[in-house]
This record gives C-alpha cells, structure tokens and sequence, in this order.
C-alpha cells in the first residue's frame, strides 16, 4: 500500500482488492485523487485569498461571504476526492463530530443570509469566525485524543 494512502487512512489497511475497488466504485485511480484533492485545495485557497482582496479593495461584504464560504467548501469537499462521498458523509456525520459538522454547515449558511440579505457586516464577521472555529473543531476531531 502507497505510503500516502497509509497517512489519509490511519488504521485503515487497505488490501489491493479494496483499493482496486475504490478505483472502480469512483472510476479514479489513486493518482487521479490526489490530483483532485490537490487542485480542489488550489482552489480553495485562491478563492479564500481572492474573497479578502473583493473585500478589501472594493469593499464588497457579500462578494466577500460568497468567495470565502464556496472557499470552505471547496477546502472541505477536497477530501472527497481521498476518500469517497459517502464516506466522507458518514465521516462528517459520526456522533464523534456531528455537532462540529453541524456548526461549520450552518455557519456558512448563516454567513450568506448575513451577507446577502440581512447586509450586516458584523454578523458576517461572527459568523465567518464561527466557520472558522468549527473548521478547526471538525479538524480535530480526525486526531486521535485531540479533543
């Protein structure tokens, strides 16, 4: 098993047959995940950078909370790549890290009723910090006694 799959998949030994069926089940090899993985992250991060320059150069509060929020999801919807949706679902939804999953999603929903409807900047930046926070949570929660 490659060294890499090993690191996404800690405590996981994945047998050929496995990993030959994850390849067929998503129709990607291994290779080709990680290069999606690896340009969704691309993207995350342009678009995070992106979202502060909207904000800071022309002033743009919902620019802001659209480009960071698609930003977030595309940071999150990364790992899909390494390890498939619905495990990626299951994952986001055990009852280890449900209320950090529920947090993070209402949280950017929040952030763009804030933006685009309610047009309040601080309630934009409350919530952007809670997705913050709850992406940070969630992430922890992946760590072995980290919480």
């Amino acid at each position: 098993m490659d060294k890499v799959q090993r690191f996404f998949n800690p405590g996981e030994e994945q047998t050929e047959e496995q990993s030959g069926m994850m390849s067929e089940i998503s129709g990607l090899s291994w290779d080709t995940r990680l290069k999606g993985f690896g340009l969704c992250l691309l993207v995350a991060v342009l678009l995070g950078i992106g979202s502060v320059i909207v904000y800071f150069l022309g002033n743009n509060l919902s620019g802001f909370a659209i480009l960071y929020s698609v930003a977030v999801i595309f940071g999150l919807g990364s790992t899909i790549f390494l390890m498939g949706p619905m495990k990626q679902l299951k994952k986001m939804f055990d009852s280890s890290r449900l209320i950090a999953t529920i947090v993070f999603l209402a949280s950017i929903v929040m952030t763009l009723i804030s933006a685009l409807v309610i047009k309040s900047g601080i309630l934009v930046l409350i919530f952007v910090i809670v997705q913050f926070l709850a992406l940070g949570w969630y992430t922890i929660s992946y760590i072995p006694f980290a919480r």
